[in-house]
């Protein structure tokens, strides 16, 4: 038999509250990453509920944070130790 994953949706709030506790802006957020600020507030506000994987990524390298925290996998915002 066969185990099913559960869906696993993007929420925004978390998004939102860590970068305002990393103390940045939606701007900066959006230098550091690549991504639109546009797209970000978009983000932030629930527009979105599917996220490509690498922009994730990229949000997640920008807040040091970890996909799983911004997928609301884990509650701990600290990222693994990443290599190299």
């Amino acid at each position: 038999m066969r185990r099913r994953v559960p869906p696993i949706h993007f929420d925004g709030h978390r998004l939102r509250a860590l970068r305002q506790q990393r103390g940045l802006r939606v701007e900066d957020v959006a230098a550091i990453s690549g991504i639109t600020a546009r797209h970000i507030w978009r983000l932030e506000a629930g527009n979105r509920s599917r996220v490509a994987a690498v922009t994730l990524a990229r949000i997640a390298l920008a807040l040091d944070t970890s996909v799983d925290y911004l997928l609301g996998l884990t509650d701990d915002p600290n990222p693994p130790n990443r290599a190299g």
